[in-house]
């Protein structure tokens, strides 16, 4: 299973998630994790770019992008090409978003995650609220 952070996330929390899954032998759900900008080979791909390359590798798009929340929009496309999609809902904070937040809900609910994930069949959306909880949603 490859999870793909779109490019409004620190490359270095896809990085870290990615370690700390290469440390995690003991997890019957292996995955990795790349941000959008590695996965593409360049920054500025557009989500519909994202959207078509993910499919060649079944993979699962993580984001919080305010227009990639608007999932009228690329549905079809999801559909299309049987794409899983995460939409993480970040809390806002004064002057932005926190960082460890961020870190943190990741960290605790990833294991949940990937069992929520594991049991479905692509296509697929999920969104992650901002107190952590995890829901399936409809397209």
């Amino acid at each position: 299973m490859l999870f793909i952070f779109d490019e409004n996330y620190p490359k270095k929390l896809s990085e870290g998630l990615n370690l700390l899954e290469q440390g995690n032998r003991m997890s019957p759900i292996a995955v990795s994790v790349i941000d959008a900008i590695s996965f593409m080979g360049r920054r500025g791909a557009t989500d519909i770019e994202i959207i078509i390359a993910a499919a060649d590798k079944d993979a699962i798009i993580i984001t919080h992008d305010a227009d990639f929340r608007r999932i009228k929009h690329y549905k079809q496309f999801l559909l299309q090409h049987k794409v899983g999609y995460i939409y993480f809902k970040t809390p806002k904070m004064k002057g932005g978003y926190h960082y460890w937040d961020i870190v943190k809900t990741f960290v605790s609910k990833w294991e949940e995650l990937k069992q929520n994930i594991s049991q479905d069949t692509h296509p697929f959306t999920y969104e992650v609220g901002k107190t952590g909880g995890i829901s399936k949603c409809s397209f």
